[in-house]
């Protein structure tokens, strides 16, 4: 088998560049997930109260947001291979800075500087990740990518707060370092921009078709924002909170991970509209099982939602990547990452206070779950049979589509 056909039929893995950016991406996300829980338990514990711990992250995913959203520009100037190392250094080197102090000022510096390196990492692997697969694959390559993300959401995230609150912050800013670490693999990275200088402007038809799916990622992020900070508020114990997340987790990464290889082969509408309606009964049953304090009905639920925000990451990225041409990619990227990032955070503010209302964790969830029918429904007339099986699974476009 020649190097070209086992990029076409052989393990995506075999690629040395999906490899060495998975590492360094997937560095990325434990760097940011361990920390994500435990600042705000370090700073509770210096003195701070807890009003005010919480704003430590939502400093750090503004000035990833704003990131985001000028790094196209990046993209199109830089190599892939240096972005992703200015990200590692920016995001990994200040962490264990924070042992420093505990002032707010010190805090906050530190986490915006990490924001930007956070931004840089994840908007740079959402596209670097696709780029080295053959297009025929790009689902799948998206999987990938977001299994660099799922993993340590679900192990990290966790791991931080339990490490915090044994008194072990040392160790998480310790390890929060690991991306520099991962530098050992840039060798293996692209050396040339992933956007050309010269590139055009989206076309209107194509910012409408590139923002519905963002919109859509937004609206479901929101949902699986609140939800992760209703969970632990729900009164069902700690035990039962941490296995309600760990199922939700755990089916959300299995699912984001290898549903691109399905719409790889029958496309995205069904797959799209069976997520949907999985999400929005998942998020009823999550809300019933809070309202009648009953924990089977909450997990099922949790589990249910768990894959639909899993799997509308790999197929909404993959829709964005397909709404635009391949030069302008890059816009796309730093879109649909700013969406994820921006839902999430407007998740746990939102509905984390209509929870505290006398609407309840039930009530904020079930609006959750109207707002993500509502804006899964808009969403659909973007999304036409941009992928049917075809023989040898190459890629067949519908009528007034560039092939990607």
């Amino acid at each position: 088998m020649t190097a070209l056909e086992s990029r076409h039929t052989g393990s995506l893995w075999r690629i040395a560049e999906i490899r060495a950016v998975f590492a360094i991406s997937c560095a990325g996300l434990t760097s940011f997930s361990l920390t994500l829980t435990a600042l705000p338990a370090w700073a509770a514990g210096a003195g701070h109260p807890e009003s005010v711990v919480g704003t430590i992250t939502g400093v750090m995913l503004a000035v990833t947001v704003l990131t985001q959203l000028g790094s196209a520009r990046l993209m199109r100037r830089f190599s892939t291979r240096r972005l992703l190392v200015l990200g590692s250094v920016l995001l990994g080197l200040p962490t264990p800075l924070y042992l420093i102090g505990t002032e707010l000022w010190w805090l906050y510096l530190l986490s915006a500087v990490r924001g930007v390196g956070f931004a840089i990492i994840t908007v740079v692997a959402a596209l670097a990740i696709p780029r080295a697969a053959p297009p025929q694959r790009r689902g799948e390559a998206i999987g990938i990518f977001g299994l660099s993300a799922a993993i340590p959401m679900m192990v990290a995230t966790a791991g931080g707060a339990a490490l915090t609150l044994n008194g072990s912050f040392p160790l998480v800013a310790a390890l929060g370092a690991i991306p520099v670490a991962t530098l050992l693999a840039a060798p293996w990275v692209n050396p040339t921009p992933l956007g050309s200088v010269d590139d055009t402007a989206i076309r209107p038809a194509g910012l409408v078709r590139l923002l519905l799916p963002s919109g859509v990622l937004f609206v479901v992020t929101v949902a699986g924002g609140g939800l992760v900070t209703i969970l632990p508020l729900a009164g069902l114990g700690s035990a039962g909170a941490a296995a309600a997340l760990v199922v939700y987790g755990a089916v959300g990464m299995l699912i984001r991970w290898r549903i691109g290889y399905l719409t790889d082969r029958i496309g995205h509408r069904v797959v799209y509209l069976v997520l949907l309606g999985v999400g929005v009964a998942g998020l009823a049953l999550a809300a019933h099982g809070l309202l009648t304090q009953n924990a089977a009905t909450l997990y099922v639920g949790a589990g249910a939602f768990g894959a639909t925000f899993g799997g509308m990451q790999t197929v909404t990225l993959d829709l964005a990547f397909a709404a635009v041409e391949e030069n302008s990619a890059p816009t796309a990227s730093a879109v649909w990452n700013a969406g994820f990032d921006g839902g999430t955070a407007a998740g746990a503010a939102f509905l984390g206070f209509v929870a505290g209302t006398v609407w309840g964790g039930p009530g904020a969830l079930a609006l959750g779950g109207v707002a993500v029918a509502v804006m899964g429904v808009a969403g659909l007339v973007t999304i036409g049979p941009l992928r049917r099986p075809g023989g040898s699974g190459t890629l067949i476009t519908t009528e007034g589509e560039d092939a990607q």
